[in-house]
């Protein structure tokens, strides 16, 4: 026998050695057949629990158990999924610290963040929640002949595949199963190697929540694994749609994957985001917002303010106050108090950082001022990334310019004029999120029509909300999440036409 299944309690237990197996069914799988790999706390090195390798046998009875639940949820009561949705929420929320701690011990990011992520991602439920409750809105169409009664109406699209990132952990399930579930659809969630134990906990709460079985699975892996996972995921024709966070390689991978099958595919992927501070500006907002924007979770967002654009007139005054705020910044393990700055979440990703960075100086770095106490940029034990500003003004032929950085690091160029900054932002193939600090209402407007790409923060370094459709341009990615728009991408339209 492959796998065995225990029942889980109505009432899970938050114990880190019980959040280790896979859930399919509402039941715990545990993989007797495959190795278990740990989840490792980067602040310490050490293992925050070990977790269930699932491979090809648990993908397919995760996919038979949500086409089966599918079959019976997707005529329910709209306010009997908002009310899952609800008892969900409320429960993550009681259990908060609890799930931000793992939070922390699984990715490093500071503990207040982490406590802030879990209340961000219930916010997700609970606006969902509200929205669905007077179910999806179709509409009455204009009759193309005399004695027709067109009518388009909106249904769930079936099971979904959501495929989640370890930066925000509880946030991302919550915004793509929350929407799913609203819609009327069933969900498998394949989460990070990196943190698969909140996926597990969520899960776990599900259940307590009143879940049908087979309505919220969860399948952990190693990234070996997840790559055969994702492929039976991709090509299954009972699978209806994916949703995907992560990189645009990887997203580009899985919609040729989906492609033979014609699934409905949502990609919210990479980003290389500017953020722009016009002279008309107030300095010192846009350098708190630019604090928010660049180093919240270390910098490891896709849509971090990624390359820091600063009119010449002000360029200095703006580096100098950044400056100030910036050596505040306390890094550390995200277990500990005034911690603002916790590790990146392994050593590829501190690898990755740090050839970004020394390779940009290598290029001219007798032109780039870097200010961040020490001189070495590198400084750090792995995966600890010392944050640095990168003064680089008019030096935008630097590799770093063109790289999602994803870490702590501050790249700061300058410009002349309105448009010069505007062809710099969108001399990329990212098309994310972009930020603009002005006073001027008419350059706002001017400035964020030209700019390519899906949202635009203006006087705010975060724009991120329940209420707020999130998605992006170009090679950012394909859809949108959260609001009603972010229901709608596990819908489809059905026209009904009635002849008197």
């Amino acid at each position: 026998m492959l796998h065995k299944v225990n029942r889980l309690s109505s009432t899970p237990k938050l114990v880190l050695s019980s959040i280790h197996s896979a859930v399919i069914n509402n039941a715990n799988v545990n993989v007797e057949s495959e190795s278990s790999f740990q989840s490792i706390n980067p602040a310490t090195g050490l293992s925050v629990g070990s977790v269930s390798n699932c491979g090809e046998k648990e993908t397919l009875s995760a996919i038979a158990s949500a086409k089966d639940c599918f079959k019976m949820f997707k005529g329910s009561l709209h306010s009997s999924r908002a009310k899952l949705l609800i008892d969900w929420a409320d429960l993550i929320t009681k259990n908060n610290r609890k799930v931000a701690e793992l939070v922390t011990l699984e990715m490093g990011k500071p503990f207040s963040e982490s406590l802030g992520e879990v209340n961000y991602a219930t916010s997700f439920l609970y606006h969902f929640a509200a929205h669905i409750r007077s179910g999806l809105v179709g509409e009455m169409l204009t009759p193309g002949m005399a004695h027709w009664r067109p009518v388009n109406v909106k249904q769930p699209v079936g099971p979904v595949v959501t495929i989640t990132p370890w930066n925000f952990p509880v946030a991302m399930v919550t915004r793509k199963a929350g929407a799913a579930i609203a819609a009327g659809c069933s969900v498998i969630n394949a989460p990070s190697e990196d943190t698969p134990l909140v996926s597990l906990c969520l899960a776990k709460l599900a259940v307590e929540a009143g879940f049908p079985p087979g309505l919220f699975n969860v399948l952990p892996s190693t990234i070996e694994n997840k790559q055969r996972i994702g492929k039976i995921l991709c090509e299954d024709p009972r699978i209806s749609a994916l949703s995907f966070t992560g990189s645009t390689p990887v997203g580009k991978l899985l919609s040729k994957q989906c492609a033979d099958t014609v699934k409905r595919v949502h990609l919210e992927l990479g980003g290389n985001a500017p953020l722009i501070v016009f002279e008309t500006a107030d300095i010192d907002r846009a350098v708190a917002g630019t604090m928010m924007a660049k180093f919240k979770n270390a910098g490891q967002a896709c849509n971090a303010a990624n390359r820091i654009l600063v009119q010449k007139s002000i360029y200095t005054e703006f580096v100098g106050k950044l400056a100030e705020k910036f050596v505040k910044l306390k890094m550390g393990n995200g277990m500990e108090k005034g911690v603002s700055i916790g590790p990146l979440v392994n050593s590829k990703a501190y690898k990755k950082v740090s050839s970004i960075v020394n390779g940009s100086l290598a290029v001219d770095v007798t032109n780039v001022d870097v200010i961040s106490g020490n001189k070495d940029t590198s400084i750090g034990d792995d995966p600890f990334y010392t944050p640095v500003i990168l003064s680089c003004q008019e030096n935008n032929h630097l590799p770093i310019f063109h790289e999602e950085i994803f870490g702590p690091v501050a790249a700061i160029y300058s410009f002349d004029t309105e448009a010069e900054a505007v062809e710099m932002a969108n001399n990329t193939r990212y098309g994310l999120q972009a930020y603009i600090f002005t006073k001027d209402m008419a350059q706002s407007w001017r400035v964020s029509e030209n700019l390519e790409c899906g949202m635009v923060a203006v006087n705010e370094g975060a724009i991120s909300n329940a209420n707020n459709p999130f998605g992006g341009w170009k090679e950012s990615g394909i859809g949108r999440e959260a609001g009603h728009l972010g229901i709608d991408e596990f819908t489809e339209d059905k026209l009904i036409c009635f002849g008197l």
